[in-house]
């Protein structure tokens, strides 16, 4: 099917499990490739088994927002200028290693092979699937996540257990955040069934994709919006990134974020008040979601000026202005509605307080 489609083209995932050294080993000579340098430190055969495969580069970049930057991009596609538009772009980190090559592959020659081979739970669950790139902007002194960004699908997946093991109890709880994202916004059995169990990690991963590809399936572009859906706990997730000037990570953000959407979903009676207190629950005792405390500890660093600077440069903003929030309104069920300011507003003093509204 791949042969038929340009590259970064919509597709079908084809996730391949098994051993970094036995999946790179399908990995054309002459290939570029993006290393997480903390993963290549953690990993000492990592650098080896690529250039067993006679790269044309090897680059190594400081995972974080610092990989996300416009200095950063330019160094990966410099290092990819001789690839023909046959050649491959091999991703290895997490989420900001695995955006800033989306963009690279996209451009580079209008288009190269992209292979994802994400080593943070978070970004084994989420960023590496469904053709999503984007790299961060500063306006204001306070850094957009995202504004500028791609659609360019991996030609493949390789998802290797031995780079999850050296993963900290925080990543951990990041990517299972995110995992659990999907499962309350869009399954309520699977949803059962996690309360009562929580799956294992293997399990916990293979069940997320798998809820990430059917939505974007269904709008591979975000041509008709469907994908909205996905970013349950985004809106104020990124503003709490950005106050924190990103010592917050990003799972911990949305997981946060899920927090206040509920609430804005009870205030607008969108969400049932039974719904978003098992919601929450869940939130604590599976993946254990930080407090509301640490919520209203960041919000109450920035002026309330600047909270609707981020708000309104989010690229998921209504036309007239308004937030454009994905709610709540089963276990399971989920719709995306326009969020006045005044709305979330009257939130604000609970919020900063670290109370439930």
């Amino acid at each position: 099917m791949s042969a038929f489609l340009p590259p970064g083209a919509y597709r079908p995932p084809v996730d391949r499990w098994g051993t970094f050294s036995r999946l790179a080993a399908s990995l054309p000579e002459g290939s570029v490739a993006v290393v997480d340098r903390t993963v290549a430190k953690l990993h000492p055969t990592l650098v080896s088994t690529l250039e067993a495969r006679k790269p044309r580069a090897i680059i190594q970049l400081v995972g974080g927002e610092s990989a996300k930057t416009f200095t950063a991009l330019e160094k990966v596609l410099a290092a990819g200028l001789s690839l023909p538009r046959s050649g491959t772009l091999l991703a290895v980190g997490g989420g900001t290693v695995g955006d800033v090559s989306t963009v690279a592959a996209h451009l580079l020659k209008r288009g190269v092979r992209l292979v994802q081979v994400p080593t943070t739970l978070l970004a084994a669950v989420d960023s590496s699937l469904g053709g999503k790139g984007a790299v961060d902007m500063t306006v204001r002194g306070r850094v957009v996540k995202n504004p500028a960004g791609v659609f360019h699908y991996a030609e493949e997946g390789w998802l290797c257990p031995e780079f999850f093991s050296t993963l900290s109890e925080t990543q951990v709880r990041e990517g299972s955040l995110e995992a659990w994202k999907m499962v309350i916004s869009l399954d309520a059995t699977l949803f059962r069934r996690y309360v009562r169990k929580p799956p294992e990690l293997q399990k916990l991963v293979k069940d997320a994709r798998m809820l990430k590809e059917r939505v974007c399936a269904q709008d591979p572009y975000e041509h008709q919006g469907l994908r909205r859906v996905l970013n349950f706990g985004h809106t104020f997730g990124h503003v709490l990134e950005s106050v924190s000037h990103f010592k917050l990570s990003h799972g911990d953000g949305v997981g946060l974020g899920m927090l206040l959407a509920l609430d804005v979903g009870r205030l607008l009676g969108v969400t049932p008040g039974p719904v978003a207190e098992q919601a929450e629950a869940a939130l604590a005792n599976g993946p254990g979601v930080q407090g509301r405390e640490r919520a209203a500890a960041l919000l109450r660093r920035a002026p309330l000026k600047d909270i609707v600077t981020l708000l309104n440069a989010d690229k998921k903003a209504g036309r007239g202005g308004e937030l454009r929030m994905v709610l709540l309104t089963a276990i399971g069920t989920a719709v995306v509605q326009d969020v006045a300011e005044a709305t979330w507003r009257e939130l604000w003093p609970a919020w900063t307080k670290g109370v439930r509204p």
